[in-house]
C-alpha cells in the first residue's frame, strides 16, 4: 500500500507541523478566601486553588495558553499576566476598566493568549485594587526554544559543564519575593484614604509564601534607617560602583545582626506607644534627596535629627504626612513579635555543579536587595529576556522586575542564607530583612545548621552592600543578541511629570487615573476613551517617553514604572530634571542608543528622570503605571492606545457579547482542548499505521 502509506505520512507531517507551532496549555483557577499564617501570624488571605503563591504556569515558547478563572471571593478581581505582550489579544491583559470588566464574586473569565516568540520568567497577579497584596499572585515560566542561544553557555569550560548549565536552567527554582502585612489590603487602603498616612510599613518578607517576623534589636532601631553608618556608606546603594571607606568595616558585624540580640530584646517583642506631633493638622512636607522630612514649622524645639530618625518596632520611620485632623495617634500602635515559622529551603544538587534561580519582586511597596552568602550570582536574564552576563554579589530588584541568575555550587557542604532586604527609599523608610535557605551537599539535610561567615555576607540589614560586594548595574544589562532600538529621531515624544499632587493623590501626568465603567478597549463606547488619562498614539511609530519627578511633588521618591503590552528600551536615567526638549538633543553620555536594556519595568530615580523608547506595533490599550500598589490605586497611571482602528477586530466576545456588562456565570471551555487532543490521538494512530504498513 505505498500510495496509502504516502498519504498517511503526509497527514502525519501536517500534524507534526501543527505540534511545532505550539500546543494548547489549559489551566483552571479558583480564587477563594482562606486562613493562612505564612509568617507565623494567622490572617485571611486570597489564594488560587488553595495555594500561596498560586500555581506555577509552565509552558513552552510558541504555546497557546488558556486559563479559566472562577472568582469565589467576596470581592471582584482580575488576573494580569505581567510582561506578556498579548499580541493579537489586547483584551486578555487583565486590567479592569482598560481591557476587561472586573470578574465579580461568583463570576468567571477565560483568558486565552499566545506566547509565540516569547520566553523566560514572568508572573501573574490580580490587577484590581490592591488584592494581589492578599496573595493573588503566582509564577509563569515560558521555557525557551532549544534553538535559542543562552548567555551562560560562554561560562562553560567543557561540553559537560555546558550541559550542566542547560540542565540547571531547565531545573531553575522560581521564587516569588514579596513584602507581607498582617492586615487585608482593603483595611490598609481604607486607613490610608482616611488618614493620609502612607502605608509603607510591612510585617515581613516572604519567599514563595514562607517567612517569619524578625524584629530588629534596639540598637538598630535607635540608629535609624542608615544603621548609624556614614552618609558615604549609605550612598553606596544608590551608586553600585562606589566603594566603602575602610573605616566602615568596623560596622558590618553589627549591621549584619550576627550576634544574639537577646540583651536588647529579651522577650522577642517590641511595641511603641503612639507618638504625638507638634501640629497634627499640618500636611505640608518638604523633601530632601527623595527622602521625606518634616518642614521646619512642624518640628518641635526639642526635636533632634537623631530622635526623628529612630525606627519603630517594625523597623519603620513613622509617617510624617497626614490629612488635616489626623496624626500618628490616629494609627494603630505599632508592635513587633518574633515568629519561628518555616522558611523556604532550596535544595541544590551539588553534583550538577550549578543552581539557577528565577527571582521576582512581587511585593506591594518594597524594593528589595538580594544576596546569597558566600556565592556570586551570574545574571543571565532580566524581565524574561536573555542579557549580557553580569556577575554580582548584591542584586537590586524593583517591584515587578524579574531576574534569572546562575550560581556555581563551589562552596563547602552546608546551608547558606539567601537574604532579601528592603532599603530606605523615599516614603519606604523601613529596615527589614528576610531569608530563605540554599541547602546543598549536607548530611541528613539539616537546615537548622546555617553556614555564616561574616566576611562572606555581602549585604547589611538595610540592603547596603558591604565593602567589595559588587551590585547590579542595570544600565549594563544589554540584550544578549542584538535588539537595538531605532536610532532615528522619535516620531512622538511625550514628557510626563510624576507628581504627588495631594495627600492621597499620585499622577503620571497632571491628572489622577480612575477606572472607567466600560473598558477602554471597547473604543468610544467607553467612558474612558476620551479621558485626560487616555492618550492616543499613531501606529507603527517610534515613541519616546521621558518621565520626570516633578519639583512640585509633595514627595520626590523614585518609582518602578511598568508598561503593559510592550518591552521598551531604557535609554537613560539620572538625577534632576531632564534638561532637553527631546532625546535627540541629549548627548551620548546621557542617552544610550547602542545597546540599552530592554525591559517592561524600570526604575525612575528619586528626584530624577527616566527615558524609554518603544514602537507602537501592538494594537491595544496599554496601561503605564507605578508598581507601588498604593500609588496606582491613588491615581498614578495612564493608558496609551495604539492601533485603535484594529481594536474591534481583535476583541474576542467569547466571555461576554455585551461590552457594557460583565459576565456572571459559565463553565470552563474545553472544545479547543478536546479538538487538539483528538488531533494528537489521531496523529498517534496514523503514525502506528505508517509503521505497520
Amino acid at each position: 500500500m505505498p500510495g496509502f502509506a504516502f498519504q498517511l505520512r503526509a497527514i502525519c507531517t501536517l500534524l507534526a507541523v501543527q505540534a511545532a507551532l505550539g500546543s494548547l496549555r489549559t489551566f483552571n483557577f479558583t480564587v477563594h478566601s482562606a486562613q493562612r499564617s505564612p509568617d507565623g501570624y494567622f490572617r485571611e488571605v486570597y489564594v488560587i486553588n488553595g495555594q500561596q503563591p498560586g500555581p506555577m504556569i509552565e509552558v513552552d515558547e510558541g504555546d497557546d495558553v488558556e486559563v479559566f478563572v472562577r472568582n469565589e471571593l467576596p470581592v471582584s478581581t482580575t488576573i494580569h499576566w505581567h510582561g506578556i505582550l498579548q499580541r493579537g489579544t489586547p483584551d486578555m491583559d487583565g486590567v479592569p476598566g482598560v481591557t476587561q470588566h472586573q470578574i465579580p464574586p461568583g463570576g468567571n473569565f477565560t483568558y486565552r493568549f499566545s506566547v509565540k516568540d516569547e520566553y523566560g520568567f514572568y508572573w501573574y497577579h490580580s490587577h484590581f485594587r490592591a488584592y494581589y497584596n492578599d496573595a493573588i499572585r503566582g509564577p509563569l515560566m515560558i521555557r525557551p526554544a532549544p534553538s535559542r542561544r543562552r548567555p551562560f553557555e560562554d561560562m562553560a569550560a567543557s561540553r559537560v559543564e555546558r550541559e550542566q548549565l542547560l540542565q540547571a536552567e531547565r531545573d531553575a527554582v522560581s521564587i516569588l519575593l514579596n513584602d507581607w502585612t498582617h492586615d487585608l489590603s482593603d483595611t490598609i487602603f481604607s486607613r490610608y484614604l482616611e488618614t493620609g498616612a502612607f502605608p509603607n510599613c510591612v510585617d515581613s518578607i516572604l519567599a514563595n509564601g514562607l517567612g517569619r517576623v524578625e524584629c530588629l534589636p534596639k540598637y538598630m532601631l535607635d540608629a535609624g534607617p542608615g544603621l548609624g553608618l556614614t552618609d558615604e556608606v549609605n550612598a553606596t546603594h544608590h551608586n553600585p560602583t562606589a566603594t566603602m571607606a575602610t573605616s566602615v568595616m568596623q560596622m558590618p558585624t553589627m549591621a549584619r545582626r550576627m550576634e544574639d540580640p537577646a540583651d536588647d530584646n529579651p522577650h522577642g517583642q517590641m511595641s511603641m506607644p503612639p507618638m504625638s506631633t507638634t501640629n497634627p493638622s499640618e500636611s505640608t512636607m518638604s523633601t530632601t534627596g527623595g527622602m521625606t522630612m518634616p518642614s521646619s514649622d512642624t518640628m518641635g524645639e526639642s526635636d533632634t535629627m537623631g530622635e526623628s530618625m529612630r525606627l519603630g518596632p517594625r523597623g519603620c520611620m513613622p509617617p510624617m504626612m497626614f490629612r488635616q485632623g489626623y496624626d500618628i495617634n490616629s494609627l494603630p500602635s505599632e508592635t513587633c513579635v518574633n515568629t519561628t515559622s518555616q522558611q523556604l529551603v532550596v535544595n541544590a544538587n551539588v553534583s550538577q555543579g550549578w543552581l539557577a534561580l528565577n527571582l521576582v519582586n512581587s511585593g506591594a511597596v518594597s524594593n528589595l536587595k538580594v544576596s546569597l552568602d558566600s556565592h556570586s550570582m551570574h545574571v543571565y536574564a532580566a524581565d524574561g529576556l536573555y542579557v549580557t552576563l553580569q556577575e554580582v554579589k548584591v542584586l537590586e530588584i524593583a517591584l515587578g522586575q524579574r531576574y534569572s541568575v546562575m550560581i556555581k555550587l563551589d562552596q563547602p557542604a552546608g546551608n547558606y542564607y539567601l537574604r532579601f532586604a528592603t532599603y530606605p527609599n523615599g516614603d519606604m523608610q523601613q529596615v527589614l530583612e528576610g531569608q530563605a535557605i540554599v541547602s546543598y551537599n549536607t548530611t541528613g539535610n539539616d537546615t537548622q545548621d546555617i553556614s555564616v561567615d561574616p566576611m562572606s555576607v555581602w549585604m547589611l540589614t538595610n540592603g547596603s552592600a558591604t565593602q567589595g560586594a559588587n551590585e547590579l548595574v542595570e544600565s549594563r544589562l544589554a540584550p544578549f543578541e542584538g535588539n537595538r532600538p531605532p536610532t532615528t529621531v522619535a516620531d512622538v515624544t511625550r514628557f510626563f511629570n510624576i507628581n504627588q499632587t495631594g495627600i492621597v493623590t499620585w499622577v503620571v501626568d497632571q491628572y489622577p487615573y480612575t477606572e472607567p465603567t466600560i473598558p477602554i478597549i471597547y473604543g468610544n463606547r467607553s467612558d474612558g476613551w476620551n479621558s485626560n488619562t487616555t492618550l492616543h498614539l499613531p501606529t507603527n511609530s517610534t515613541v519616546d517617553i521621558v518621565m520626570n519627578v516633578a519639583n512640585s511633588s509633595m514627595d520626590t521618591m523614585g518609582h518602578p514604572m511598568h508598561l503593559h503590552g510592550h518591552k521598551f528600551w531604557v535609554l537613560g536615567s539620572g538625577s534632576g530634571s531632564f534638561p532637553y526638549q527631546s532625546v535627540a538633543e541629549a548627548p551620548s553620555s546621557l542617552i544610550n542608543l547602542d545597546d540599552p536594556p530592554y525591559r517592561d519595568t524600570a526604575n525612575l530615580p528619586p528626584s530624577g528622570w527616566l527615558a524609554i523608547r518603544y514602537i507602537t506595533d501592538n494594537p491595544g490599550a496599554w496601561i503605564l503605571h507605578c508598581h507601588i500598589q498604593w500609588h496606582i490605586v491613588s491615581g498614578m497611571a495612564l493608558v496609551l492606545v495604539e492601533g485603535e482602528d484594529q481594536l474591534d477586530s481583535l476583541i474576542r466576545q467569547g466571555n461576554n457579547s455585551d461590552p457594557t456588562t460583565p459576565a456572571i456565570s459559565g463553565t470552563a471551555p474545553s472544545y479547543i482542548a478536546n479538538f487538539f487532543g483528538i488531533l494528537v490521538a489521531l496523529g498517534t494512530v496514523l503514525n502506528a499505521l505508517v509503521v505497520f504498513s
